[in-house]
């Protein structure tokens, strides 16, 4: 899989904006807490909650170094953030019960299956901690990649895993938490133009596909909208 661009990530009108909103909301920041923002990407989420967070601490974590250099760029030597590299599949780095918050936008669907991950957002929670993440959920895209054959039918997809209501909800309990929130939103996202729109697809959704896939799936998607679903979970540590 090619690595991510940040500096071109950044410039893209993305709807994660909408998404990382959404989350932080659902948080209910407190000005002294410390949060973990799990697969930051260039940090764009990460700074937005960090302004609810005069007082407090931002640890970023994400498997990309080309993404931290960007999320380094973005928060400087601000000495309230903490910048790391981590694979969300594994144990977070950071100590057992030191977190007061975690948010994830945008990344969880990247792993193979959900089974690690809620537990080592558990463990890293402080009592009473609290999460709140989107991801890619059970449809998401689903017309899109069925045009995909269309241009090759060799083609081949990352392990994207877009779990469902039930799968997600059952995962939560096992790993312990309570006051658990799941649900599927449909997000449908217009791009403004084709060249938006190509630039959108070879810089996030298909980073491996040549210039010429790249302008026939553009072509094909009539209407310059990708028809995402997000998973939405909200739930504590007891």
């Amino acid at each position: 899989m090619k690595a991510w661009d940040g500096v071109a990530y950044d410039a893209l009108p993305l709807p994660h904006e909408q998404w990382g909103k959404r989350t932080i909301e659902a948080l209910k920041l407190q000005p002294t807490e410390t949060l973990l923002d799990a697969g930051c990407g260039t940090g764009r989420d990460a700074q937005l909650a960090l302004a609810q967070l005069p007082n407090g601490n931002l640890v970023c974590v994400d498997q990309s170094t080309t993404m931290l250099d960007q999320c380094r760029t973005r928060f400087g030597d601000d000495s309230r953030v903490q910048i790391l590299e981590g694979d969300l599949d594994h144990v977070l780095p950071v100590e057992p019960a030191s977190i007061d918050a975690i948010m994830s936008v945008a990344a969880l669907h990247w792993l193979t299956d959900h089974n690690n991950v809620w537990q080592h957002f558990y463990n890293a929670l402080k009592p009473g901690g609290r999460i709140a993440t989107d991801c890619g959920g059970f449809g998401n895209l689903a017309k899109t990649l069925a045009l995909v054959p269309q241009i090759d039918e060799a083609i081949r997809f990352p392990d994207w895993y877009y779990a469902n209501v039930a799968d997600t909800e059952g995962l939560l309990k096992k790993a312990g938490f309570v006051d658990i929130e799941v649900s599927l939103r449909p997000h449908p996202t217009p791009l403004p133009d084709k060249e938006t729109l190509a630039t959108y697809l070879k810089t996030l959704v298909f980073r491996d596909w040549n210039d010429d896939q790249i302008s026939k799936m553009s072509d094909l998607l009539t209407d310059n909208t990708l028809d995402y679903v997000r998973l939405e979970v909200r739930a504590s540590k007891a």
